[in-house]
């Protein structure tokens, strides 16, 4: 019988058990790390969410999904 094939196949197990475990997403979490100008500005700006109603964004919802921004009546404006 060949054992050829069963002793290197121990040997990848072997050497893939004793390997450590890459450190996944470091390079990611780095990256995103220094593209994040202000990490507390959802903290510092909570007080400057605009107000606004349902019936506007719904307004404008639909005006989008008409395809076309002719002839849109928002609140009393013409678009």
């Amino acid at each position: 019988m060949n054992f050829k094939p069963i002793f290197l196949m121990l040997c990848v197990i072997g050497v893939t058990a004793c390997s450590n475990n890459p450190r996944l997403g470091t390079a990611m979490t780095l990256v995103k790390n220094e593209q994040v100008y202000n990490p507390n500005a959802t903290e510092e700006n909570k007080g400057v969410i605009p107000e606004g109603s349902g019936e506007r964004a719904q307004s404008t919802i639909e005006g989008y999904n008409k395809g076309s921004s002719k002839n849109i009546t928002i609140e009393g404006f013409q678009l």
